[in-house]
C-alpha cells in the first residue's frame, strides 16, 4: 500500500499568477531540488501553462533533465551553482544559462565566448548573503575591466536577500541599495533580486524579475499561509498514508522501541505506513496531532523508519480498517507541525522521499 502526496497543479498555477501580478508581470520560478520535492517536471509544466517562461534550478543535472522535457527556445533555464570547467559544452548544447558567481567563472565564460558568440548568463553579486556571488574585490576588478562582459549577453544582474522573512530588517534596504548602486555601472542590464519573502517587501524590491520559490506552494519558511495583496495563496498538497495494521492493546502495555509510551487505557492502535525514510522525521512527533472525524489522534511510541503508531481509540463513528488512508499533512496543520521543531517548510517538503507516490 502506497502513501500518496496529492498535488494540485491548478493551485500552483493560481499561486504563480497572483505572484506574477504582484511582481508586475515579471515573475520567474525557482524549481530546484525537484521543485522542493514535489516533482520538477510536473511543476514546470504547470508553470509554463500559467505563463511562466523563466525557470531556475540548482545544478546542471536538473537543468539538462528539464531541457530534455521542455526544449522550446522560449523557455529560459538558469543554474544557480555556477559555471565550471568541463561543462561549457553542455550549457551551449542545451541552451542553458549559467549564473556567474565568481570572477574565475566570469573569465572562464569569457574565454568560451570567444569561440561561441555571446552566450547568455546571469551575473550574481554578493550584497550581504556571503554565500554565492562576486565579492567586493571582484566587483571592483570587474568595474575596471568591463571588457570581460563584451562577448557575453547578460540577462540579469542578480543578488539574494538574506533576511527577506524579517520584513522590518534594515539589512534588506542595505542590500537593495547595493545592487542598485552596482547596476548604475551597467544601466542596460536588468536586475533580478526578490525571492518569495522579498516580493512581500514591496514593489521597490521586485525590480525587473522576481524569483519565487516556496511561495509557489502558498506558504513561508515556517508553514504560515502566504498572503499577497490581502489574498491568501493556496497550499496545494495533501499527504495521505495507509493504515497497515489495527490492534487492541490493553492498559499498561508499552509501545514502540524501548517501550517509551505506556498506555493509560485500553486502546485501539493503528500502525501508519509512513516513517522517517519518507521524510516524516522523528522530531515531528511532538506536534503530530491528527483530526479524524473531529477527534484528535496522537502518535504513541517513536516515529520509525517505515511507520508510526496512532491512537485511534476515540474514533467511534467510522469503522477504520486496514488499507484506509488518513491525512497527515495539509493546509490545516502544516504550520503547527513545524512549530518549535527547528525545521522549516523547505526541509519538510524536500525530505519527502521517492516512496511517496505523487498524484497530480
Amino acid at each position: 500500500m502506497k502513501s500518496c502526496i496529492k498535488i494540485s497543479l491548478r493551485d500552483i498555477k493560481s499561486n504563480w499568477k497572483l505572484i506574477n501580478k504582484v511582481s508586475h508581470g515579471k515573475a520567474a520560478a525557482v524549481i530546484k531540488a525537484n521543485a522542493y520535492g514535489l516533482g520538477m517536471l510536473e511543476i514546470a509544466g504547470a508553470l509554463l501553462e500559467a505563463g511562466c517562461n523563466y525557470l531556475y534550478v540548482a545544478n546542471i543535472d536538473e537543468a539538462i533533465q528539464l531541457r530534455k522535457k521542455y526544449n522550446s527556445k522560449k523557455i529560459s533555464i538558469a543554474i544557480f551553482e555556477g559555471y565550471f570547467e568541463g561543462y561549457q559544452k553542455f550549457y551551449n548544447e542545451y541552451n542553458l544559462i549559467p549564473i556567474i558567481n565568481s570572477l574565475d567563472q566570469l573569465i572562464r565564460l569569457n574565454n568560451f565566448a570567444v569561440e561561441k558568440r555571446f552566450p547568455r548568463a546571469i551575473l550574481n553579486i554578493d550584497t550581504g548573503m556571503n554565500r554565492l556571488g562576486l565579492n567586493e574585490d571582484e566587483k571592483s576588478f570587474l568595474l575596471k575591466n568591463k571588457d570581460l562582459l563584451k562577448n557575453i549577453k547578460l540577462d540579469f544582474i542578480m543578488s539574494h536577500l538574506a533576511n527577506a522573512q524579517e520584513y522590518e530588517d534594515k539589512k534588506n534596504l542595505i542590500q537593495l541599495d547595493k545592487i542598485k548602486n552596482f547596476s548604475t555601472n551597467f544601466p542596460d542590464i536588468k536586475l533580478s533580486f526578490a525571492n518569495s519573502g522579498g516580493i512581500k517587501l514591496g514593489s521597490k524590491f521586485c525590480l525587473d524579475q522576481t524569483r519565487p520559490g516556496i511561495a509557489l506552494y502558498g506558504i513561508d519558511n515556517f508553514g504560515k499561509c502566504f498572503n499577497l495583496n490581502s489574498k491568501k495563496l493556496k497550499f496545494p498538497l495533501k499527504l495521505n498514508a495507509p493504515i497497515i495494521q489495527i490492534k487492541n492493546v490493553k492498559s499498561g502495555e508499552s509501545v514502540s522501541y524501548g517501550g517509551i509510551d505506556i498506555l493509560k487505557r485500553n486502546s485501539i492502535l493503528a500502525t501508519i505506513g509512513v516513517g522517517y525514510a519518507d521524510g516524516w522525521l522523528r522530531l515531528l512527533k511532538a506536534n503530530s496531532v491528527f483530526l479524524i472525524e473531529n477527534e484528535k489522534c496522537k502518535i504513541v511510541g517513536n516515529i520509525t523508519m517505515d511507520s508510526f503508531v496512532l491512537d485511534i481509540t476515540n474514533i467511534k463513528k467510522h469503522n477504520l480498517k486496514e488499507g484506509d488512508h488518513i491525512c497527515l499533512l495539509d493546509n490545516s496543520n502544516i504550520e503547527h507541525i513545524l512549530k518549535n521543531n527547528n525545521i522549516i517548510s523547505y526541509e519538510l517538503l524536500t525530505l519527502m522521499g521517492d516512496r511517496l507516490h505523487r498524484n497530480y
